[in-house]
């Protein structure tokens, strides 16, 4: 059954997006319309569906669960920055398109599509070990991210600042205070936050597809290295992961959320951070784009290989 779901929820994501890419092509959303719902979504409804998902009983099995998460996540990423070192050394590519080739490489959309496959699979458990892992992703891509699109920028005192006030982080630490402590939210606050945060799929993928909208993303399928760089992120990684990872033993949604977060396509923030720091936003965007195409049958194969040697 996790499979077919994933397969449907891959296929759902999909027409989400391909709403969004009509919407731009016929000018039903503009440019800055689609900011403004990016915006929307990664300062308003993101942050509420992980408080409410994080509004949750104590458990040890939860604190255990989620400091192994974050300690695997940095591993995984040491290994991630590796291999975009190597692709980048050896597939001849421009300058400007370097750092868009790694950060497609490194970063998973682990917040749009990652938290509704994780809902999908393993419930709300699922949302909150997902928080659990975004953490790392959040710290990096504030950091490492922002400076493989613009080598120019420096990390300051207000830079730090931002990544700590970040909403992404910042609700993650308000869902632990509620779950740490006897803390919880009434009713009649919880329902109206639950409602917004449901927003968040399909206001997010509407904003990938508005971002492709405004690109040709027939190139993407003439680009061997887009293709190549999108086969590492969405199979390569995940199975290299699972393979290194079975032999340790670990609990099975430990495993699982690290597997399947790192076979999401390509971050939806590669187009927007490109754009943001004057990088090539365009590949960005055919980046994004062509990884979610081909998402929709690499993830359920993904997810039917560990089912098939881990279960869930």
């Amino acid at each position: 059954m996790a499979f077919e779901r994933v397969l449907e929820q891959s296929i759902i994501l999909f027409l989400l997006i391909i709403v969004g890419f009509i919407a731009r092509k016929r000018d039903i959303i503009t440019d800055e319309r689609i900011k403004g719902f990016s915006e929307f979504v990664l300062r308003i409804t993101l942050p509420l569906f992980i408080i409410v998902s994080m509004d949750k009983e104590f458990s040890k099995d939860k604190i255990v669960f989620s400091g192994l998460i974050l300690v695997i996540s940095i591993f995984t990423y040491l290994f991630k920055i590796i291999l975009s070192k190597i692709f980048i050394r050896y597939s001849n590519v421009l300058d400007i398109q370097k750092g868009v080739y790694r950060f497609l490489i490194v970063f998973s959309n682990s917040g749009f599509m990652g938290y509704p496959i994780a809902y999908a699979i393993y419930g709300d458990d699922g949302v909150f070990y997902a928080a659990m892992l975004n953490i790392t992703y959040n710290v990096m891509v504030w950091t490492f991210g922002v400076k493989l699109l613009n080598s120019e920028v420096e990390i300051t005192e207000g830079g730090l600042k931002e990544l700590i006030l970040n909403p992404g982080i910042f609700s993650v630490f308000i869902g632990l205070i509620l779950f740490l402590t006897p803390l919880t939210l009434p009713n009649i606050i919880s329902e109206p936050m639950r409602m917004i945060g449901d927003m968040t799929t399909p206001m997010a993928m509407i904003v990938v597809g508005g971002i492709l909208g405004g690109t040709k993303v027939g190139n993407a399928f003439k680009n061997k290295k887009l293709i190549l760089a999108s086969l590492i992120r969405l199979l390569f990684i995940p199975l290299f992961i699972l393979l290194v990872l079975m032999p340790f033993n670990l609990p099975k949604i430990v495993l699982g959320i690290t597997v399947i977060i790192d076979a999401m396509p390509c971050a939806a923030n590669t187009a927007i951070f490109a754009r943001k720091y004057g990088s090539d936003y365009c590949l960005a965007s055919q980046g994004v784009f062509l990884s979610t195409l081909m998402n929709i049958v690499t993830t359920p194969l993904v997810l039917y290989i560990f089912i098939k040697y881990v279960g869930i």
